[in-house]
């Protein structure tokens, strides 16, 4: 039962967080760094012991093909804009629809290795890889970003 409890609070935050990226929101240290090590604190949470190899296999598939997504979210299909004296940033539909590619690649790769059911610390793990790249990118593409971030 607690790992259900885990999956559900997990899907709800993701939809959440995926309908947030296409609308302007204010940066914030939340979404940069802490966001990141929350998926990562998920993942190590749900993470079972020992893990099954079929487990490591397609978490890594599905990190190698997530990383090109990241970089694209954080170099092309994420803004940095300034409106009315506030930083704002907003994803554009790329950016949800290469979110949505994500999600039905960790279907597809699941399926391909014969792993039936969703594993939370796998989707943990690729969300805060994901994330943290793309605020890797976002800090090479607009340099000002560590000042605005440091101002909240």
């Amino acid at each position: 039962m607690p790992n259900l409890m885990y999956d559900v609070l997990g899907l709800g935050l993701l939809v959440f967080f995926l309908i947030r990226q296409v609308t302007p929101r204010r940066p914030t240290r939340f979404r940069f760094y802490i966001l990141p090590t929350l998926g990562l604190y998920w993942a190590y949470r749900t993470l079972p012991h020992p893990v099954p190899t079929v487990q490591i296999w397609v978490t890594l598939i599905s990190i190698g093909v997530s990383i090109p997504f990241a970089i694209l979210q954080g170099y092309y299909f994420t803004r940095l804009y300034e409106k009315e004296g506030q930083w704002m940033l907003q994803g554009d539909w790329r950016y949800l629809v290469s979110w949505l590619v994500i999600f039905a690649l960790q279907v597809v790769i699941s399926a391909a290795l014969h792993q039936t059911t969703v594993i939370t610390w796998e989707i943990a793990l690729g969300i805060a890889i994901v994330m943290g790249l793309r605020s890797v990118m976002l800090h090479l593409r607009y340099p000002q970003l560590p000042g605005i971030l440091a101002q909240k």
